[in-house]
């Protein structure tokens, strides 16, 4: 007896309910399902519609010739029905790839089933591309993990309740330790929660037994306790207590219970409020520094105003300028209260101070800044800022004599440790020899800082103006210097 098997052509004609064009692209796609089951060594099909929303015809197959087949016999040109292919019928009614389905084959096999959409140029899906793999093997070892994890889950309960019921490894932990049941109700206590439960009004009282919500009702458990974990600090008889909840879960994911320490961080709560007090008095000394400074500021100016002599005048406005460049520095501290300064920040106040009280309004100098975000700490920042200070004062007289617009530009990286400083004007400015030999204050005042304060370097460049490069150190921990008062 001849078996004849059909073409994929005579296969959908005869049950499918496709239109030529349709029947081209299953044909087209068949011709490439031998080169995809060898590749993923499973077996490939291709099932088209029918009339039938229940029904689909195997309209292709290709067995794998790297691997063993699911199949002993040929399927093409059977039905696949809903209730044995609820993947196909899916991907074909919805259009959505269907992808891990698992089942049993003809023959008994586990196999897992990936499905996806075949659809026309208008987009309609015309039928489903089909791969079915033999997971005999990965079942197996799913069942061997299953029951190696139930094995050790006994044993770790076992191992669990020896342990605890001698009490000597609970015993030794710094926390309170309380064992909950999947009812809520203490079933094991260590001698730190104990003394805990003493402490706040449960001397003498058994606890063993009852549930955590009547025991403490004012920490508002609930069951959330037994479901997930959790952090609660309350205040209970003027000790600060955190409880945190860690819930026990059986192999099938129901609840078994829940593990809760508890800590009494009383003194931590303390501590905390004494810094709390420390940084705001810290912040009012700033503040009551940057206010002393600008009052010494101010009796400056007033000692200005009576004076005749312009050289003496000019005196008292620099070293006014410089007082009030430090009372910067407090006025950010006063703010954040911490010993480290923002660079940025208080450069931009410098800057927005000068420009409101020392630049000639009558004449369009222009001060850019252009500044990384970091941090120093003060006693560098305030040498910075003295050093912008002198250097901005420097380039507002000598920069632009005769000229009534003028720019400077102050840029600060901090890169590699280092801290990079650049001011540059477009003025007319004073060569480096001069620099050199000059006795003004203003400049020995930027020398000593950035050779001596910062243990830096100061770089003088004259072209289209003047350019101050300044390089420093990076200090990441404040140095401390500490006599040595020991004999000897």
């Amino acid at each position: 007896m001849t078996i004849v098997s059909k073409s994929v052509a005579e296969i959908c004609r005869q049950y499918a309910d496709l239109r030529n064009e349709d029947i081209k692209i299953i044909e087209k796609m068949a011709e490439m399902l031998q080169i995809v089951a060898d590749l993923t060594q499973a077996d490939i099909f291709i099932d088209c519609v029918t009339k039938d929303p229940d029904a689909a015809i195997v309209a292709a197959e290709a067995k794998p010739r790297t691997a063993r087949s699911l199949y002993r016999f040929s399927v093409a040109g059977q039905l696949a029905l809903r209730k044995n292919e609820p993947a196909v019928i899916r991907t074909m009614q919805t259009g959505f790839p269907t992808i891990g389905m698992r089942g049993i084959s003809q023959e008994g096999v586990p196999i897992k089933q990936n499905v996806v959409p075949i659809t026309n140029k208008s987009g309609r899906t015309i039928g489903v591309l089909i791969m079915e793999q033999d997971i005999t093997e990965q079942v197996s070892q799913e069942q061997k993990v299953k029951d190696l994890m139930e094995t050790a889950e006994h044993l770790s309960e076992t191992l669990f309740k020896v342990a605890f019921s001698e009490g000597k490894i609970s015993n030794i932990l710094p926390d309170g330790l309380l064992i909950l049941d999947k009812n809520g109700e203490i079933t094991y206590y260590n001698i730190a929660a104990r003394d805990v439960f003493d402490r706040i009004g449960f001397r003498g009282k058994e606890i063993k037994g009852k549930k955590i919500v009547d025991v403490l009702p004012e920490m508002d458990f609930r069951y959330d306790v037994l479901a997930e974990q959790m952090y609660i600090e309350a205040q209970i008889r003027g000790l600060n207590l955190a409880f945190t909840s860690v819930p026990l879960k059986s192999f099938d994911e129901t609840a078994a219970g829940a593990l809760m320490l508890i800590r009494d961080i009383t003194e931590i709560r303390v501590k905390e409020k004494e810094l709390m007090l420390q940084s705001v008095v810290i912040k009012e000394i700033h503040h009551r520094i940057k206010n002393n400074l600008q009052t010494v500021a101010s009796l400056l100016r007033m000692q200005a105003r009576r004076v005749d002599s312009e050289q003496t005048k000019k005196a008292l406005h620099d070293s006014i300028s410089r007082i009030l460049s430090i009372a910067v520095v407090h006025e950010v501290l006063s703010k954040e209260g911490m010993d480290l300064v923002d660079v940025r920040s208080v450069l931009t106040h410098l800057i927005d101070m000068i420009i409101h009280n020392m630049v000639d309004h009558d004449r369009h100098i222009t001060i850019n800044l252009s500044c990384d975000s970091f941090t120093l700490f003060s006693r560098q920042a305030t040498s910075l800022i003295m050093i912008v200070n002198e250097l901005i004062h420097n380039a507002l007289e000598h920069a632009f004599v005769n000229k009534s617009t003028g720019i400077i530009n102050i840029e600060i990286k901090q890169k590699d440790n280092q801290v990079h400083l650049i001011v540059a004007d477009n003025g007319v400015g004073f060569s480096k020899k001069d620099v050199n030999q000059s006795k003004s204050l203003g400049l020995n005042i930027i020398r000593t800082l950035v050779e001596e304060d910062l243990k830096g370097s100061i770089d003088i460049i004259r072209q289209n103006g003047t350019t101050v490069q300044i390089r420093f150190p990076h200090f990441i921990v404040e140095e401390v210097c500490h006599a040595d008062f020991s004999g000897g």
